[in-house]
């Protein structure tokens, strides 16, 4: 059961983010356009999750003329598109970086014993590790 609404979820997510950032000034590009899109961009980093129901998230920062740009695969969908950051206090964790990402979905980045983490803003935790620019550049190619 967790398994079928884990599915909903990432599916429901893709959809979100493909249709919200068509109503916003930012485009989405599907991912055969995100490494013509993304050519040029300075990588900032990438995480690659997995949750306790071995679903996958990769998130990957970029900057390109004064831009943010997130690259996000949530196993269903890719999408890049415009992102945010900032600080911000959450219960039981402290202060965690809050990424959002196309103006209506939101990531907060903490460390919980030296392992990165994302929580979604359903709850959900994946545990991650790090992707240099080089691996990043293989998966969107």
């Amino acid at each position: 059961m967790k398994k079928i609404i884990s599915t909903i979820f990432g599916m429901t997510l893709a959809m979100m983010i493909l249709l919200t950032s068509g109503f916003a000034s930012t485009k989405a590009y599907a991912a055969s356009d995100s490494a013509k899109y993304l050519k040029g961009a300075r990588f900032l980093t990438a995480l690659h999750g997995q949750d306790e129901n071995d679903n996958e998230i990769i998130l990957a920062l970029y900057e390109k003329n004064g831009t943010n740009i997130a690259y996000l695969n949530d196993g269903i969908s890719h999408v890049c598109t415009s992102y945010t950051d900032k600080s911000v206090n959450v219960t039981n964790l402290g202060t965690v970086e809050r990424i959002t990402i196309g103006d209506t979905l939101f990531f907060d980045f903490f460390m919980a014993d030296n392992i990165p983490c994302l929580l979604c803003e359903d709850g959900n935790i994946y545990s991650c590790e790090y992707l240099t620019a080089y691996e990043m550049n293989q998966l969107i190619s």
